[in-house]
């Protein structure tokens, strides 16, 4: 009855924690579209002084957690959940995992009456299924915005020769593409909006993203405002080379198919034989695992297994 109570009160606390989150997040997105669109924002905001509210008790409890972990000091954990598309900042992050971990333990308690072992194996489990989730959508998240820059490219290059402006042509695609290139235009459009000049701004944006691609989008665009030039056929061109690249990209990796699949067999192989032979004759494979000389010929053998997975993954590593 304790632990059902625990963990009535830890699901409890969650549900209040995610439901302040949504709040917040409307109430700051609003403040962030007035200022941003505000004719006082467009010059410099002379007069503009920011609102204040009072911190909720999620916000105090989320930002102790942040500073007492410490595991955010350089800003990587915060960069992921935005290109990821979390609206979560790092500290809540670290907070929803700290919950699931939570959760997980009073579920493998409930489960295991009691076992020490599998209570701190589905600790882990609930620990580890937030990052693993982050890690996807970072990665879906990278490979969709790698596969819209040169469509916003040409998007951009056609609104220019329309007659719009450069501005212009960054509004057109954030309000025309969809994320996560439209999200990544739209914070520098009200970056620039709240004054932030248009080079620094851009420049953020390619280091926020972490795409190579866009990073020569801004360097081409922070170079033509420099020396001029017909920014409608550099980013034409841009968008071309881009599709090139893609292009070879996809030849390479199905030329490197074979390698991939032969690299996951030979990894999978010994630890098939090994449950296979578990099964048939434990006590044949117990010998491996109780003689010392057994246990030096299985750290020989995973030591090489490892080698030749990391041999095979730079051999059919190719950069374009």
């Amino acid at each position: 009855m304790f632990w059902v109570v625990v963990a009535f009160v830890g699901v409890t606390g969650l549900a209040y924690g995610f439901l302040s989150l949504r709040l917040d997040e409307v109430r700051i997105q609003r403040r962030l579209d007035r200022a941003a669109y505000s004719p006082l924002a467009a010059g410099g905001a002379p007069g503009f002084q920011e609102e204040k509210e009072p911190a909720g008790f999620w916000q105090r409890w989320q930002g102790r957690w942040g500073r007492l972990m410490a595991l955010d000091s350089g800003g990587q954990l915060e960069l992921r959940l935005h290109r990821a598309g979390i609206p979560l900042k790092a500290g809540e992050f670290l907070a929803f995992n700290g919950f699931t971990g939570l959760v997980g333990g009073l579920f493998g308690i409930i489960v295991s009456r009691g076992n020490l072992l599998q209570t701190l194996l589905f600790l882990l489990i609930g620990l580890i299924l937030p990052q693993l989730y982050l890690l996807r959508k970072e990665r879906a998240s990278m490979a969709a915005l790698s596969g819209q820059i040169a469509d916003s490219l040409v998007l951009m290059a056609n609104s220019l020769r329309a007659g719009h402006s450069f501005l212009q042509s960054l509004e057109m695609v954030a309000r025309e593409m969809e994320p996560p290139i439209s999200r990544e235009f739209r914070r520098a459009l009200q970056e620039m909006s709240l004054g932030i000049p248009v080079e620094a701004a851009l420049t953020t944006m390619g280091r926020r993203a972490g795409n190579e691609d866009l990073d020569l989008m801004v360097t081409a665009v922070l170079i033509q405002r420099q020396v001029g030039g017909n920014l409608a056929e550099i980013l034409d061109t841009i968008a071309e080379t881009i599709r090139e690249r893609v292009r070879i990209q996809g030849e390479i990796k199905t030329l490197t198919a074979q390698g991939r699949i032969s690299g996951v067999i030979i990894s999978l192989l010994p630890i098939a034989i090994g449950a296979f032979i578990g099964v048939l004759n434990p006590s044949y494979l117990n010998v491996l695992l109780t003689h010392p000389i057994g246990r030096v010929m299985l750290a020989i053998g995973v030591l090489g297994q490892l080698a030749g997975v990391a041999a095979i993954q730079k051999i059919i590593k190719i950069d374009v």
